[in-house]
């Protein structure tokens, strides 16, 4: 899964390549054709961001959470049931290819079994007790900005649900992942340190999950025209998601720099004097 994901990432950057060597000989503007770019951010969200967050949660996520034991063979038929519908995206076909990401995400959920109840208790150790629910919270987003996805192929006429869908994916589903996942592991990595403060880390996460439920909400409100007081929520759902990743990085900085790691911790052994004969 993480193989396939890498390869996304290449096909990504060839094909940011190529646009950009199309815009430079062939067009006046340097942004790239609408029609290109909607299927080049397919082609970066469900090619690339998506699997590896499917590979990364197949390895940690049923320790960390106590999950019942992963269904391998239904987390790779969500990825074959993904690449599908992003190949019929690509190719021009997208209604057909948003029902497969819903279908691929519901698939990779009950793979990971990340709804049904937990067999063993979450590792919540040096982190905040929420932690799970935001894991969660992350793998609902997901659905959700498949499910607006399908709407966006039915409704949108200003890009405002299709905005609000890569919205609740990018934000929604990676960035609370990466908050959630990366103050566990992260503060583990450098040198077995413990996380500066959990209540920063509930504080980050319940704001950028507030800034994105206002943000893929007002959104659409918004941008379709359907009332004009939503375009004022939207610059505040921009500060409360720039809070929280900010509330993240002085809570990282402050693990790195304040927090001991393992070593610093053990005593100091003196060692005894040893006659010589």
């Amino acid at each position: 899964m993480v193989i396939s994901a890498s390869l996304g990432l290449l096909l990504v950057l060839i094909v940011n390549l190529g646009g950009c060597l199309f815009v430079s000989f062939r067009e006046t503007s340097p942004a790239f054709p609408h029609l290109f770019d909607q299927r080049y951010l397919a082609l970066m969200a469900w090619g690339f961001l998506v699997p590896f967050v499917w590979g990364f949660s197949a390895r940690w996520m049923t320790v960390f959470l106590g999950l019942k034991p992963l269904r391998p063979k239904w987390l790779l038929a969500a990825v074959v049931v993904n690449l599908v519908g992003l190949g019929l995206t690509l190719g021009g076909a997208v209604s057909i290819g948003s029902w497969l990401f819903v279908v691929g995400a519901g698939i990779a959920v009950a793979a990971l079994r990340m709804f049904e109840p937990s067999e063993k208790k979450a590792k919540i150790r040096g982190v905040h007790s929420t932690f799970p629910f935001f894991v969660r919270m992350a793998y609902a987003w997901l659905l959700v900005a498949a499910i607006v996805g399908i709407a966006a192929t039915r409704w949108d006429t200003s890009g405002g649900i299709w905005g609000a869908s890569r919205h609740a994916l990018t934000v929604g589903f990676i960035s609370v992942m990466i908050l959630s996942v990366g103050q566990r592991i992260l503060p583990a990595f450098a040198g077995m340190r413990m996380l500066w403060s959990t209540k920063l880390m509930f504080a980050g996460l319940a704001l950028v999950t507030l800034g994105c439920t206002l943000r893929v909400s007002c959104e659409i409100i918004a941008y379709q025209g359907y009332a004009a007081w939503a375009w004022s929520v939207l610059p505040i759902s921009a500060l409360c998601e720039l809070a929280g990743l900010t509330i993240y990085a002085i809570n990282i900085l402050g693990t790195f720099v304040l927090e001991p790691s393992h070593a610093q911790k053990q005593p100091l052994v003196v060692g005894l004097p040893v006659k010589i004969s």
